[in-house]
């Protein structure tokens, strides 16, 4: 057959793919018309924040009473603040739907009542101020994103819902304090230069809806049978047979312990310095513990960035710079809740662990520092900012080293029998179950290191210590601090080529291609 006898196909081709198209449409609004009414939905974001998770679902499943949900949405509002009116009425009515009948909801608009308004204003919910363009002007809006849970006589709040992430795990938070039986009551442990609730204000400010602090000495007394979890921070010079003695007691007892442990503690109020910790304030923790704390401080070529001022002619200029003494953790045990769906940790002058031999519980390595890191010997310790990164790991050999530590299980007590002034207590050789984390890195609970990216580790650290596990998943939702790997210099010119010359060539090549293409097409045409 010759080319011209070949029947021109081309209207049979259009007809087909209009047919398709609209077929396509027909079907998009079917399907979005299901979801509309049947609360049909798929969630692809990468943490599920659209689905109620395990946690949530156990939480509205223990309810024992009615909980009212009212969130309160100004409509009108811009992006991205719009879409949240959407995201919230979905949220609620999965609630509702999983809490078997003891979840009731309602989304009210505050600008059809001005009752409303006043009741908000009342409880201290503030307005939420968006700028807007309308008419080729710039304008202020202000309305309400919050929400009110109701239960029995008591209310708790959400002031302002500021995106999807976190979403649900501030309302299940707000649910579960509302209904449960009371807060946690954890205890800071003070004594031979242990770290005290003065200088941990902002860690009692960011847990004190889930947790009750007090703070006990071991030395001086008896720790009280409520409390759940102790946390003993940067213990400096050795501690008594006492005091050892007691938090072995409370470990067998079936609690959790969180020990922060170094060589060094930050000394910020003249700059960056750090004390050097007793050279055997550290030993008990090899002898009833069986983890060392080896010489040395970690720094990493993986690090996090500090602000640091620095004197240039006349003026005094502040600027970031890469801070090896406080690593940027990636390095995490995946599986353990107190690090599971986290992506990194910060830890500040930390210091190299190891186990010690002897008896060892389930244990895990909870942190490692990177590949790129080293240990710095000491004391003295060099940590000056201003001293150029390349510079500190000229010639020095770099290894990965332990930085948190974690044992749960079966344990056995350092002491054969009570010491003297004890013998009245009953003394406890064994428990079927202890969970302990230690952590080398003193001063990470301290205020000026505790940040928006730490706090979601040390609040899963205590309720796993707690034995408390309800949040914990729900909490790593959405934190997605993701540090770039730190590249040589060549490989950062290899990669940097590809981005600016590689892809655009691909491009232009894929273009000629498709050129050459048409081209020998419309010559077959032409021939025909």
């Amino acid at each position: 057959m010759a080319v011209k006898d070949i029947p021109d196909r081309r209207p049979v081709i259009r007809r087909q793919a209009w047919l398709r198209l609209v077929l396509t449409m027909l079907a998009a609004l079917v399907l979005f018309a299901a979801t509309s009414v049947t609360h049909l939905r798929l969630d692809w974001t990468e943490d599920e924040i659209y689905t109620l998770s395990e946690s949530t679902q156990a939480v509205l499943a223990g309810l024992d009473e009615p909980v009212m949900i009212r969130a309160y949405v100004t409509s009108g509002l811009p992006q991205p603040y719009g879409r949240l009116r959407r995201f919230i009425e979905d949220m609620l009515l999965a609630y509702h739907e999983a809490g078997g009948g003891n979840v009731g909801y309602e989304v009210v608009d505050p600008a059809s009542d001005p009752n409303v308004a006043a009741a908000l204003a009342a409880m201290n919910i503030p307005k939420v101020r968006v700028q807007v363009i309308e008419d080729d002007q710039a304008q202020v809006k202000q309305g309400y994103l919050a929400v009110v849970i109701e239960y029995l006589d008591n209310k708790e709040t959400i002031p302002v819902v500021q995106s999807e992430a976190g979403f649900e795990y501030l309302l299940t938070r707000k649910i579960k304090k509302l209904t449960g039986k009371g807060r946690a009551k954890i205890a800071v442990v003070s004594g031979f230069g242990a770290h005290g609730m003065h200088q941990l204000r902002r860690l009692m400010q960011l847990g004190a809806d889930d947790y009750e602090f007090v703070e006990v000495e071991p030395e001086k007394e008896d720790i009280p049978a409520d409390i759940r979890a102790l946390l003993v921070a940067g213990v400096s010079r050795p501690p008594s047979e006492t005091f050892r003695y007691r938090l072995d007691q409370f470990r067998m007892s079936g609690h959790g312990i969180l020990i922060l442990a170094g060589n060094a503690e930050p000394a910020l109020q003249t700059g960056f310095q750090v004390q050097a910790v007793e050279a055997e304030a550290n030993n008990w923790l090899k002898k009833d513990w069986g983890v060392a704390v080896e010489p040395g401080l970690v720094l990493d070529q993986q690090a996090s960035r500090v602000a640091v001022n620095q004197q240039q002619g006349i003026f005094m200029v502040r600027s970031l710079v890469d801070y090896p003494f406080v690593p940027a953790v990636t390095a995490l045990d995946r599986a353990h809740p107190a690090t599971r769906g986290l992506e990194v940790v910060t830890l500040p002058f930390p210091s190299p662990l190891a186990w010690a031999g002897g008896e060892k519980p389930r244990h895990t390595v909870l942190l490692r520092s990177s590949a790129a890191s080293a240990v710095q010997d000491g004391p003295p310790f060099d940590v000056d900012p201003l001293r150029p990164i390349h510079e500190r790991f000229s010639g020095v050999q770099k290894r990965s080293s332990v930085l948190a530590l974690a044992m749960d299980g079966p344990a056995g007590s350092a002491f054969r029998q009570a010491p003297e002034g004890f013998a009245g207590d009953r003394h406890l050789g064994s428990t079927d179950h202890s969970r302990v984390l230690i952590i080398g890195a003193p001063a990470l609970l301290d205020d000026e290191f505790i940040d928006a990216g730490n706090i979601t580790f040390v609040l899963n650290m205590l309720d796993w210590l707690a034995g408390d596990e309800a949040l914990i998943d729900l909490r790593s939702r959405g934190v997605t601090a993701r540090p770039l790997m730190n590249l040589a210099a060549g490989a950062r010119m290899v990669w940097k080529g590809i981005w600016m010359f590689g892809l655009p060539m691909v491009v232009l090549l894929f273009g000629l291609g498709r050129w050459w293409a048409l081209r020998r097409h419309r010559a077959l045409q032409g021939a025909g």
